[in-house]
């Protein structure tokens, strides 16, 4: 999931929510859907708590400032 982009994670995150919304598909397979989207929303959380900080670490004091990329 680490190689996967936030904005995947999320339309994933709505198909599932989608596919839960509906009642359509057996109880086991609902929660192994649910534990996906458990995992996606924590991922997705991870990474804007990633953006803030880079953010913040740009714009420090109302100066630009150099942060060592991830990449």
């Amino acid at each position: 999931m680490d190689d996967m982009t936030y904005e995947k994670a999320i339309k994933r995150l709505e198909e599932i929510v989608v596919q839960l919304e509906n009642n359509e598909i057996p109880l086991e397979d609902s929660i192994q859907l649910f534990q996906e989207g458990i995992s996606l929303s924590q991922y997705c959380d991870k990474k804007l708590k990633t953006i803030q900080s880079q953010v913040a670490q740009i714009y420090e004091n109302g100066q630009l400032k150099d942060f060592p990329s991830e990449e």
